[in-house]
Order: C-alpha cells, then sequence, then structure tokens
C-alpha cells in the first residue's frame, strides 16, 4: 500500500501575525552620529618586543644568500670562485670554481684543493666532476687559454664561519691560492 500524498508533505508553519509596515512617505529615524574618538596603538610591553623581533627576523631575510666573487692570477693560471658569503643553516648553496690556463705553455697535473677545514663546515657536498679524494680535484693537463669549471652543491650544518682556502697548483707546485668564507646562518 502506498502512502498519501499529505503524509510526504511537510507541516505548515505557523502564521503569526506581522506588523503593520509604515508607510513609505514617513521619514525614518537617523542615530544619533558616533562620538570623536582618538586613535592611538596601545602596546603591552611584551607585544613591542615580539613585532620588534619579528621585524628584526624579517629585515634579515634581505642580508641573506650573499655571494662573492674572488679571483687570482699567479704563474700562468687564473682561479675565479663563486661562492656563498652568508647562508642560512641546512640550505643548499653552489660554489663555482674556474679555472684557466692564461700562460703560453701547457699545465702538466693541474690539481685544485679545497681546504678540509671549509670543507668540514657542511653536511654534505656534491661535486661535479668527482673528486678525486676529499677535497682534490685532478684536472689533468690545461692547454693554453683552456679552461674548466667545478661546481659544488654545499649544505650547510654548523652555524657560524666556515673558512679555508681554494688552491690551484700545476705540476705538483703550488699556484693560485683564493681565500673562501662563508657565514652560516642558525
Amino acid at each position: 500500500m502506498m502512502p498519501a500524498a499529505r503524509e510526504f508533505a511537510a507541516p505548515r508553519p505557523a502564521r503569526t501575525r506581522a506588523r503593520s509596515r509604515r508607510a513609505p512617505s514617513e521619514p525614518q529615524p537617523r542615530p544619533p552620529p558616533a562620538p570623536p574618538l582618538r586613535r592611538r596603538l596601545a602596546l603591552d610591553p611584551l607585544h613591542a618586543i615580539g613585532a620588534f623581533a619579528l621585524a628584526c627576523v624579517a629585515a634579515s631575510a634581505l642580508f641573506m644568500h650573499a655571494r662573492g666573487t674572488r679571483e687570482a692570477t699567479a704563474q700562468g693560471l687564473t682561479l675565479r670562485v663563486a661562492h656563498p658569503e652568508r647562508m642560512r643553516f641546512r640550505d643548499m648553496e653552489r660554489v663555482t670554481l674556474d679555472v684557466q690556463n692564461t700562460a703560453g705553455e701547457p699545465c702538466r697535473a693541474a690539481a685544485l684543493t679545497l681546504d678540509e677545514a671549509y670543507l668540514d663546515s657542511f653536511e654534505e657536498h656534491h661535486a661535479t666532476p668527482a673528486e678525486a679524494a676529499f677535497g682534490r680535484f685532478e684536472l689533468g693537463d690545461l692547454a693554453p687559454g683552456e679552461r674548466r669549471r667545478i661546481d659544488i652543491e654545499l649544505r650547510g650544518e654548523r652555524s657560524w664561519l666556515a673558512s679555508g682556502n681554494a688552491t690551484l697548483s700545476c705540476g705538483g707546485e703550488r699556484g693560485v691560492n683564493v681565500p673562501l668564507r662563508t657565514f652560516i646562518f642558525p
């Protein structure tokens, strides 16, 4: 058996008496204007210190991730290093080392060495081309005017100053030395 249609219908709402509306010709009364108030900033001293600290953190972002470039030439070899001067803790940054033989004669057994003290300040580093030993890159022979590039990705682990030298040698003799300094922010 099928239920009747009225069983499906919702109950009717109760009727209420509506207020009589004013005639449209009567003006509506306006509320009185708000009293004028002086606007002022009221901060608790702890809130003011917190706002200042947040402003300092935001401003420090402007000074992060500075890169520096240094170049040195000696005995017919040029070493140009672009490295981060400042970086944040656990961020990845790139060091680019460009080597060029500016002499008129070839350089036999060129090698580039980065100080272990500098590389130990970073959690990890990945180099292209790969290292022959920790911090040492064998570049082979360099013809006159030939260039080589080494890219190293660094991730800062210890907060503070990482410093060391990049040294380019030719045939086992020390050639060019470039200092590296990177401040790692916490």
